[in-house]
């Protein structure tokens, strides 16, 4: 096999397991493999993006209220335990949306001297169902060890210890927010699942030739 045709077979088998592959492919060859892949995703891929963008037009309300969930005044340190090195994240989590949350994650990246990459980043776990939960209105003073006990050691290296500067952000990922009931407001955003549909059919024009 030529190194396209080899880069075809590997993204048409990248989802399937043995079990499931000789399955859908019974005694099938690779080229037979990949031509069914190409058809199957440019066969239903093109409809599926299509039912995707009217899911993200009606979640897209939802998702616009629940970004009002924001943490300010985020601070970060790198503490010392028993364990060595705790970096820490300290930020004021105010709840600015019409729905309460008993949980949620965030996506928490550090910025080092003005750069616009993040050198680290990390999701936090954040459960207000001790407090109470965090109701329309809250505001809590959330403290988010990265690590826990033993710190990640990639928030204490020498270079982000050495920085005249670090900033760190705090995105909540909305497909984490849980209602009052543990239960998820959103599924996984379709923006994303179109952007990987999209990308599949890009991929599956590349290989039509096989």
């Amino acid at each position: 096999m030529s190194k396209h045709e080899l880069e075809a077979f590997d993204w048409a088998v990248q989802d399937f397991d043995l079990a499931k592959l000789q399955s859908r492919y019974p005694g099938a060859s690779p080229r037979q493999i990949i031509r069914g892949e190409v058809r199957d995703v440019l066969d239903t891929y093109p409809g599926m993006i299509t039912e995707l963008q009217k899911k993200a037009a009606a979640e897209a309300p939802l998702r616009a209220e629940l970004s009002e969930i924001t943490a300010k005044d985020v601070d970060f340190a790198i503490e010392k335990n028993f364990f060595g090195l705790q970096p820490i994240i300290k930020a004021t989590v105010t709840n600015a949306s019409r729905y309460p949350v008993s949980q949620l994650k965030w996506q928490a990246a550090l910025y080092l001297d003005g750069a616009n990459k993040p050198v680290a980043q990390a999701v936090l776990n954040n459960d207000y169902r001790q407090n109470g939960g965090l109701k329309t209105g809250d505001q809590f003073t959330a403290r988010f060890p990265v690590g826990y006990l033993r710190g990640d050691e990639a928030w204490t290296t020498l270079e982000i210890r050495n920085a005249a500067k670090r900033r760190v952000t705090l995105e909540p990922l909305l497909d984490t927010i849980l209602d009052f009931g543990d239960r998820q407001y959103l599924a996984e955003d379709p923006v994303l699942q179109i952007e990987r549909k999209k990308a599949a059919i890009e991929a599956a024009k590349r290989y039509s030739d096989i």
